[in-house]
Protein backbone atom coordinates (compact mmCIF):
# COMPACT_ATOMS: atom_id res chain seq x y z
CA UNK A 1 0.00 0.00 0.00
CA UNK A 2 3.14 2.30 1.27
CA UNK A 3 4.62 1.78 -2.56
CA UNK A 4 1.30 3.06 -4.15
CA UNK A 5 1.53 6.33 -2.32
CA UNK A 6 4.48 6.72 -2.96
CA UNK A 7 4.40 6.53 -6.82
CA UNK A 8 1.20 8.78 -6.33
CA UNK A 9 3.54 12.06 -4.36
CA UNK A 10 5.68 10.89 -7.42
CA UNK A 11 3.90 11.00 -10.37
CA UNK A 12 2.19 14.33 -8.51
CA UNK A 13 5.38 16.46 -8.00
CA UNK A 14 6.55 15.53 -11.53
CA UNK A 15 3.18 16.87 -12.90
CA UNK A 16 3.98 20.15 -10.80
CA UNK A 17 7.50 19.88 -11.87
CA UNK A 18 5.98 19.79 -15.90
CA UNK A 19 3.58 22.23 -14.98
CA UNK A 20 0.64 20.50 -15.75
CA UNK A 21 -2.28 22.03 -15.10
CA UNK A 22 -6.08 23.51 -15.42
CA UNK A 23 -5.03 25.80 -18.62
CA UNK A 24 -4.51 22.79 -21.00
CA UNK A 25 -6.96 20.44 -21.61
CA UNK A 26 -4.69 17.15 -21.08
CA UNK A 27 -3.87 18.77 -17.64
CA UNK A 28 -7.46 18.86 -16.42
CA UNK A 29 -7.37 15.33 -17.77
CA UNK A 30 -4.04 14.07 -16.09
CA UNK A 31 -5.38 15.88 -13.01
CA UNK A 32 -8.35 14.61 -12.63
CA UNK A 33 -6.72 10.66 -13.19
CA UNK A 34 -4.39 11.81 -10.11
CA UNK A 35 -7.28 12.98 -8.34
CA UNK A 36 -9.23 9.56 -8.55
CA UNK A 37 -5.97 7.52 -7.93
CA UNK A 38 -5.56 9.18 -4.87
CA UNK A 39 -8.94 9.01 -4.06
CA UNK A 40 -8.81 4.99 -4.86
CA UNK A 41 -5.62 5.03 -2.68
CA UNK A 42 -7.74 6.74 0.40
CA UNK A 43 -10.49 4.11 -0.30
CA UNK A 44 -7.38 0.83 -0.43
CA UNK A 45 -6.15 2.09 2.95
CA UNK A 46 -10.14 2.07 4.32
CA UNK A 47 -10.24 -1.64 3.33
CA UNK A 48 -7.28 -3.00 4.20
CA UNK A 49 -7.79 -1.51 7.79
CA UNK A 50 -11.12 -2.72 7.98
CA UNK A 51 -10.20 -6.23 6.71
CA UNK A 52 -7.27 -6.37 9.77
CA UNK A 53 -9.67 -5.34 12.11
CA UNK A 54 -12.05 -8.23 11.21
CA UNK A 55 -9.09 -10.84 10.94
CA UNK A 56 -8.40 -9.92 14.54
CA UNK A 57 -11.97 -10.41 15.51
CA UNK A 58 -12.27 -13.47 13.53
CA UNK A 59 -9.42 -15.04 15.18
CA UNK A 60 -11.04 -13.93 18.66
CA UNK A 61 -14.09 -15.21 17.63
CA UNK A 62 -11.71 -18.61 16.47
CA UNK A 63 -10.03 -18.90 19.98
CA UNK A 64 -13.25 -18.27 21.48
CA UNK A 65 -14.88 -21.05 20.07
CA UNK A 66 -12.15 -23.73 20.65
CA UNK A 67 -12.66 -22.91 24.50
CA UNK A 68 -16.37 -23.39 23.98
CA UNK A 69 -15.85 -26.50 22.51
CA UNK A 70 -13.31 -27.81 24.84
CA UNK A 71 -15.19 -26.74 27.68
CA UNK A 72 -18.51 -28.48 26.48
CA UNK A 73 -16.57 -31.37 24.94
CA UNK A 74 -13.20 -32.14 27.29
CA UNK A 75 -10.20 -31.77 25.91
CA UNK A 76 -10.12 -32.27 22.31
CA UNK A 77 -8.78 -35.80 21.72
CA UNK A 78 -6.03 -37.14 18.66
CA UNK A 79 -6.95 -40.03 16.82
CA UNK A 80 -3.94 -41.49 18.02
CA UNK A 81 -5.21 -41.44 21.91
CA UNK A 82 -7.89 -44.52 20.84
CA UNK A 83 -6.62 -47.81 21.53
CA UNK A 84 -8.79 -50.13 19.20
CA UNK A 85 -9.80 -53.78 21.97
CA UNK A 86 -9.96 -56.57 19.54
CA UNK A 87 -11.50 -58.63 22.48
CA UNK A 88 -14.50 -56.59 22.23
CA UNK A 89 -15.55 -57.21 18.74
CA UNK A 90 -18.24 -59.04 18.03
CA UNK A 91 -17.65 -62.92 16.35
CA UNK A 92 -20.65 -65.09 14.85
CA UNK A 93 -21.99 -66.29 18.37
CA UNK A 94 -21.71 -62.72 20.27
CA UNK A 95 -23.07 -61.16 17.41
CA UNK A 96 -27.17 -59.27 18.04
CA UNK A 97 -29.98 -60.44 15.77
CA UNK A 98 -33.49 -59.23 14.92
CA UNK A 99 -35.96 -59.84 13.41
CA UNK A 100 -37.27 -56.24 11.56
CA UNK A 101 -40.88 -56.06 10.73
CA UNK A 102 -43.69 -53.66 9.28
CA UNK A 103 -46.57 -52.69 11.73
CA UNK A 104 -49.51 -53.60 9.17
CA UNK A 105 -51.37 -50.65 11.11
CA UNK A 106 -49.00 -47.76 10.86
CA UNK A 107 -46.14 -49.06 8.68
CA UNK A 108 -43.39 -48.03 11.59
CA UNK A 109 -40.50 -50.35 11.21
CA UNK A 110 -40.65 -52.20 14.56
CA UNK A 111 -37.24 -54.39 15.75
CA UNK A 112 -37.78 -57.23 17.64
CA UNK A 113 -34.53 -59.17 19.50
CA UNK A 114 -34.31 -62.97 18.45
CA UNK A 115 -34.38 -63.60 22.56
CA UNK A 116 -38.39 -63.08 22.43
CA UNK A 117 -38.36 -66.55 20.19
CA UNK A 118 -35.15 -68.05 22.47
CA UNK A 119 -37.95 -68.42 25.84
CA UNK A 120 -40.86 -70.56 26.66
CA UNK A 121 -43.04 -67.89 27.76
CA UNK A 122 -45.65 -65.61 25.79
CA UNK A 123 -44.46 -62.46 24.60
CA UNK A 124 -46.37 -60.11 22.56
CA UNK A 125 -44.81 -57.13 20.74
CA UNK A 126 -46.08 -53.43 20.45
CA UNK A 127 -45.42 -51.26 17.88
CA UNK A 128 -43.92 -48.53 19.54
CA UNK A 129 -45.98 -45.53 17.44
CA UNK A 130 -49.20 -46.81 17.05
CA UNK A 131 -48.74 -49.35 20.57
CA UNK A 132 -50.99 -52.28 18.36
CA UNK A 133 -49.47 -56.15 18.59
CA UNK A 134 -47.29 -56.75 15.84
CA UNK A 135 -45.76 -60.17 17.03
CA UNK A 136 -47.12 -62.77 19.49
CA UNK A 137 -44.60 -65.33 20.19
CA UNK A 138 -47.11 -68.19 21.62
CA UNK A 139 -44.55 -71.23 21.17
CA UNK A 140 -44.00 -74.14 23.08
CA UNK A 141 -40.18 -74.63 22.54
CA UNK A 142 -40.72 -74.55 18.71
CA UNK A 143 -39.82 -71.93 16.45
CA UNK A 144 -43.68 -71.04 15.08
CA UNK A 145 -44.28 -67.25 15.43
CA UNK A 146 -48.36 -65.82 14.65
CA UNK A 147 -48.55 -62.30 13.75
CA UNK A 148 -51.49 -60.55 13.94
CA UNK A 149 -52.35 -59.06 10.15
Amino acid sequence: MNQIKERLAYLKGLAEGLNVGQSTPEGRVLVGIMEVMNEMARSLDRLTMMQDQLEEYIEAVDDDLGDLEDHVFGESLEEDDFEYDEDLELDDDTAIEYLEMICPNCGETVFVDEDVFKGDEIIEVLCPECQETVLVNDNTGEDEVTTDL
